[in-house]
Formats: structure tokens, sequence, C-alpha cells
């Protein structure tokens, strides 16, 4: 967990904690807490100029891994991920890159990129810009698409079971629960003593 802690201070605009995307986001700790991470993971230049030292913000993209604010405050993924999107609704956060579903290995990880945005300045008006975070995975991935195919792949073979076209529709294979007719219970043998003894 060392390795995770950033010692960069966490430099913000006064005017955010009066707007009304902070009011928004007031009521969720975790929702501030990832806020001020994300802040912290900002990163300035302090250059001099003719009369004094100026501070220049460098809005570069940043990634903010699920088990981060896990190990450093117990934040559940879900959590996170909620939280994210919010910032993300709000206007203090813009995404620069959707990360993938799949990772093949601990190194090869896809994780989406972040950047800080101005876009909560105008939060609560009709200027605001509004913009969300894409779903990535698939539809056959996602929890109510999952059910609705499993119950209509399940409508489908109770429809279909061991049933043919009718009761001369010969099956394909041997190994059938339904027989040519009524008499072809026990194979052609039986079939034909059946019909002598009759």
């Amino acid at each position: 967990m060392e390795n995770l802690k950033i010692k960069s201070q966490v430099r913000l605009d006064a005017d955010i904690i009066y707007s009304r995307a902070f009011k928004e986001i007031m009521s969720s700790g975790s929702a501030i807490t990832a806020l001020m991470r994300c802040y912290q993971k900002r990163k300035w230049d302090d250059s001099r100029g003719r009369k004094k030292k100026k501070t220049v913000y460098l809005n570069e993209p940043f990634i903010f891994p699920y088990k981060e604010m896990k190990a450093l405050w117990g934040i559940k993924t879900t959590t996170h991920w909620k939280n994210m999107n919010r910032l993300i609704e709000v206007g203090f956060l813009d995404l620069d890159y959707q990360g993938g579903w799949y990772q093949k290995n601990e190194r090869t990880k896809d994780f989406s990129r972040y950047k800080l945005s101005e876009r909560w300045r105008k939060y609560g008006t009709p200027e605001f810009m509004k913009v969300e975070k894409e779903r990535v995975l698939p539809d056959r991935f996602h929890v109510r698409e999952n059910i609705a195919r499993k119950e209509l792949k399940a409508t489908s073979l109770k429809r279909s079971g061991h049933l043919h076209n009718s009761e001369d529709d010969r099956p394909k294979t041997g190994n059938c629960r339904l027989h040519d007719s009524e008499v072809d219970r026990t194979g052609r043998k039986d079939a034909q003593s059946l019909v002598a003894i009759g």
C-alpha cells in the first residue's frame, strides 16, 4: 500500500466547494474522497516569470484503478465505479480513454484514463455539457441481458423437446423416445410377432 501513497498536495479551486456540482456529491463521502484523489494526481509546474513564481497545472490523463481506492480507504469496487461515473456526470472529470473489460494478466491491464474537467462550473445551467461513461462490456456479459437470453433459451428448449412433426416422422438418430407407431415399441421383430398373434 505504501507505493499507492502520493505525496503531492491536493490543490482545489476555491469555487469548487461552492459549486452546484460539489453539492451534488456532498452526500457521498467516498465520492468526495475520490475527487480529492483525482486532484492529488494532477501535476503542475512551478515556473518563474519576470516578477514571481507562477504555477502552471498540467492536465494530463491519469488512471484510478478500483484496487487503489479499496487498498487506501476500503471502498468497494461497485461504489468506486459509481463515484467515477458521478464525477463525470457533474463535470469534474472527463473520460480520456475507455479501458477494456478483458485482461490477459497483471501486466496487460487496460485501465480507463481520466482527465480533470472544468465542466462543473456550468453544472445545473443550460450551458452544461453532459457526458456519460459508456458501458464497455458486450451485451452477453451484462446481467440483465444474460438472464433474458437464458430465459429465451429455456423456453425454446421446452417448445422443441424430443417431439417430431408426426407419428410417421422417423427420427434422424436411433436414440429417440418416440417410435414409428404404437406397435413399434420393442423393435421390428416383436412388431411382426404382434401382428401374427392378432
